[in-house]
This record gives structure tokens, C-alpha cells and sequence, in this order.
């Protein structure tokens, strides 16, 4: 009888754990929306400056969104949150404070993750691995957006990102992220938009080749381990079309900064 009480308290308190994911989730769509809309604003006002914030918060929400996928927002655990939440942000600080180093930041965060592992004993090591690795996700990314390559090119690279955004969306209304041919797809989408965008700029149609090509590789193999990351969250019954829409531009975004697309499309090798 004892172990039946328990069973069913944990077993509530499991239920009670995805109710409060599921409203902090709406509430997730609706920035989600407000921050893409503002894309537009930014690109007709020539804003560099709220592009940029925009891009970061895109990063810090999808970052949110993966964290109470992992941890109980109604709880103690909502700390972590705040403390990851605040560790992704760190790229804003060093940036403000003086140069951004990616190699510094990553250090930080592999050193305070198992600090954090200790003190928390009630978190296991896979979610403690998956915390890490969308926080990595989220710093380099948010890294990336800052660096000074980026702001010179953020216009065009604005312009891919919208694209896919509008390419990604028309798919998801077909359900294609269900059907089996849905990495093929996210591979020709993302080299179609890349080859197309490039292709108004006074670049090399072979360095485009190349780097939309690398570029769709890596954005498929990222939006994969991401994907892989989501069906293990425990808080998150099923994904909404909208979850694939940001971790596939989140996966684009990343494959850009390994790939090192910009200085490619230039001759940059």
C-alpha cells in the first residue's frame, strides 16, 4: 500500500510537471512570434542593432523551451533553469565587457555543469548531458551572432534565415517533418535557399556550391541530434510543428558558424 502512495505522488507530481511545460510552451509560441516579426521590422528599418537582439532572444527562448522540456518548472529545479538560462547569456556579457572567445565560454560551461551535477544530486547524468548540450548549442550560436563577421554580413544572412523560415513553415503545414523523406528535404531546402540568396551577390558560384552544400550536411546531422535531445524530454508528451520549425533554423544557424559559410561564399579559405 505504501509503494502504491508512492507510486501515484510521483506519478502527480510527473502530471503537474508537463501541465505547468505545456502553458510555459504557449507562452514560448507567442514570444517565438513576436520575436519573427520583428526580423521584418529590423530588415525595413536597417536596424543591425535589433536584428541582432533578436536573433539572441530567438536563441535564449528555444534554450528555455529545451530546459523545461528536461526540468520541472513548478519546482526547485526552476533554478537551474534561471542558472543555464544565465550561462547562455554569458556570449552578451563578454561581448559587452570586451571580446567574445568561444574557447573561454565552453570552459566556463564544462566547468559548471558538474559543479552543478554535485550539488544537485537529483539530477541524473543524461539529463545532465542534455542540459549541456543544448546549453552549447545556445552559447555558440548566440557566440556566433556576435562576432564581427556575422555584423557585416548579418543582412544576407537575415535573408537565408527568413527564407528557410518561410520554406520550413509551408513544409510543416504538409507534415513533412513526419513523412520518410523529411531529410532530404531539410538538405535540398537548405542548399536550394543558400545557392538562390548567394546568387544576388557578387559571389563565386563555386564557393556557394560548396558552402551551401556543407552547410545543408551539417544543418541536417545538427537538427537530427537536436530532434534525438526532444524525444527524450520528460515533461513534453508529443512536439508541436513549431518545435521543428526553430530547432531545424537553430541546426541552420549552428552549421553556418562550423562550416564557416561566410568567409567560404567569400573565397575566404
Amino acid at each position: 500500500m505504501f509503494n502504491n502512495y508512492i507510486t501515484n505522488r510521483f506519478s502527480f507530481q510527473a502530471y503537474l510537471g508537463k501541465i505547468f511545460a505545456r502553458m510555459l510552451e504557449v507562452q514560448i509560441r507567442y514570444i517565438q512570434v513576436v520575436l519573427t516579426t520583428a526580423i521584418f521590422v529590423g530588415l525595413l528599418m536597417d536596424n543591425i542593432q535589433l536584428l541582432t537582439a533578436v536573433f539572441v532572444g530567438l536563441l535564449l527562448v528555444w534554450q528555455l523551451e529545451m530546459l523545461s522540456g528536461q526540468l520541472r518548472v513548478d519546482s526547485k529545479e526552476y533554478r537551474l533553469i534561471l542558472i543555464f538560462i544565465s550561462v547562455t547569456f554569458l556570449p552578451v556579457l563578454f561581448n559587452i565587457l570586451s571580446e567574445s572567445n568561444i574557447q573561454t565560454l565552453l570552459y566556463i560551461v564544462l566547468l559548471l555543469v558538474p559543479l552543478l551535477g554535485i550539488f544537485v544530486m537529483d539530477l541524473n547524468i543524461f539529463k545532465l548531458g542534455n542540459l549541456l548540450f543544448s546549453t552549447i548549442i545556445s552559447m555558440t550560436v548566440i557566440h556566433f551572432i556576435l562576432t564581427q563577421y556575422f555584423q557585416d554580413n548579418i543582412m544576407y544572412l537575415t535573408y537565408l534565415f527568413l527564407l528557410l523560415f518561410f520554406i520550413k513553415t509551408i513544409a510543416t503545414l504538409f507534415n513533412v517533418q513526419f513523412s520518410n523523406f523529411q531529410y532530404f528535404f531539410n538538405f535540398f531546402a537548405a542548399v536550394v535557399v543558400f545557392v538562390g540568396v548567394s546568387s544576388f551577390y557578387d559571389y563565386s558560384i563555386s564557393h556557394i556550391l560548396l558552402a551551401g552544400t556543407f552547410t545543408a550536411l551539417f544543418t541536417v546531422l545538427i537538427n537530427f541530434l537536436i530532434l534525438k535531445l526532444r524525444f527524450e524530454s520528460e515533461f513534453i508528451n508529443e512536439l508541436s510543428t513549431q518545435v521543428y520549425l526553430y530547432d531545424y533554423l537553430v541546426a541552420f544557424l549552428l552549421s553556418l558558424f562550423f562550416v564557416d559559410a561566410v568567409n567560404i561564399v567569400n573565397g575566404l579559405f
